[in-house]
């Protein structure tokens, strides 16, 4: 372990330089082609094998756009290899922006409208460092490693387009672990959760089609702001009626929209309903039945309807994987400085992956309270704990690969 901590340490001007590299050229979606290719030079310098991972159809790429993201014909994942056989572990580091101006004035900074205001550019160059240690210290590897640098994250789906592109398969993965840095936590603090560990994110929109017409002439008329109405009413009380009150749970209907005068019964109506959840049985249990009930309302009224929606699991932290790798990775952190947390209310694709196979994720501080929040313009990282992350991912993965 502290050989690892040793390398990512030598290593340290080159993870840093490949994270300002990222940061300075930020893309949004799952179409990355730009960041995509300066991590295969990298990797081609490293004489490490991958592949382009990552499998888009399009009807996904109309949904996503509809959504408001870039339109993506292409999916610009990487998949690269590090040992051979039996067992395999996944390391995961995602680098995709958001599509906001950067204001930190660094002298790296964006200047294409995007930023990485999410860390993403520094997951991506932890990753790449793993990979310089783990190929260094190959003829060591007690298996294979998996290196996923993910597209997508932001949408909430990027993970799942490199799964059903082989993503845990041939070899299967056994286990997976990721690194999120945050800007207000203690540099060099890291934290675990055990069991549910970031909440689910699901949303519907949901486009009625009705018969509009005069308002005097209601019978000859299919009203799609009475169907609107009923459905807004049903989804509102569903949790209430269907998840015990402990749960937690919140659910809204955000956009409810339809008509444009007092004597129009219009053609069309729309709504928007969220759901947010840590609670995986009562979720799982409400994401079918808001479609239920869509349905069932709309065929009542004689209406037509389409759901355009995106079902974003909770990352799920394996207790059971987290108490066998925590005495190795408290070597690399050192005593009291891997300390156990709870779940957050935000959203982390992650959680596609570790809904298939045991997993774990770290919160690696790079900051203090004092600084300025993810998915704020002016965030920024302290850069001296990526050698950290570095250290963390080579470990996890040799000791993971060693105990099986």
């Amino acid at each position: 372990m502290k050989k690892n901590l040793e390398l990512a340490k030598k290593y340290e001007e080159d993870i840093i330089g490949f994270r300002r590299d990222i940061h300075k050229n930020p893309e949004v979606g799952f179409y990355l082609p730009k960041t995509s290719k300066y991590i295969k030079e990298q990797l081609d310098k490293m004489g490490i094998q991958y592949r382009d991972c990552g499998k888009i159809t399009k009807e996904i790429s109309d949904k996503f756009e509809k959504l408001g993201s870039p339109r993506a014909e292409e999916a610009t994942g990487i998949l690269a290899t590090i040992g051979s056989g039996e067992p395999v572990v996944l390391l995961r580091g995602d680098i995709d922006a958001l599509p906001m101006e950067e204001k930190t004035g660094l002298p790296y900074a964006s200047k294409n409208g995007c930023m990485h205001a999410c860390g993403h550019d520094a997951h991506g160059a932890m990753l790449l460092g793993a990979a310089k240690i783990l190929k260094e210290r190959e003829d060591e590897l007690k298996g294979t490693v998996k290196l996923m640098f993910q597209i997508g994250e932001e949408l909430g789906y990027g993970s799942q387009l490199m799964i059903d592109d082989g993503l845990l398969e041939n070899p299967k993965v056994d286990a997976a672990f990721a690194i999120h840095v945050n800007s207000q936590l203690d540099s060099g603090t890291v934290q675990y959760t055990k069991g549910v560990m970031t909440a689910s994110m699901d949303s519907w929109e949901i486009n009625i089609k009705g018969k509009g017409g005069h308002s005097s002439m209601p019978q000859v008329c299919i009203d799609p702001n009475v169907i609107a109405n009923q459905i807004y009413q049903a989804l509102n009380i569903l949790p209430g009626r269907e998840v015990d009150p402990s749960a937690n749970l919140s659910f809204v209907v955000g956009v409810i929209e339809g008509g444009t005068a007092v004597n129009i019964i219009p053609d069309t109506a729309r709504l928007s309903a969220g759901m947010r959840s840590l609670d995986i049985p009562s979720r799982d249990h409400l994401a079918p039945r808001v479609e239920e009930i869509v349905d069932h309302c709309v065929k009542m009224w004689r209406g037509e309807y389409t759901i355009n929606h995106l079902l974003t699991p909770s990352t799920y932290c394996d207790g059971d994987l987290i108490e066998e790798m925590i005495p190795y990775l408290e070597e690399v952190t050192g005593k009291g400085n891997l300390v156990e947390t709870g779940p957050i209310g935000g959203a982390e694709d992650f959680g596609y992956v570790t809904k298939q196979v045991p997993g774990m994720m770290l919160w690696l501080g790079a900051g203090n309270s004092e600084q300025y929040p993810l998915h704020n313009p002016n965030m920024v990282l302290d850069e001296s704990v990526f050698k950290l992350g570095a250290a963390l991912h080579a470990t996890f993965a040799m000791e993971y690969l060693k105990n099986h």
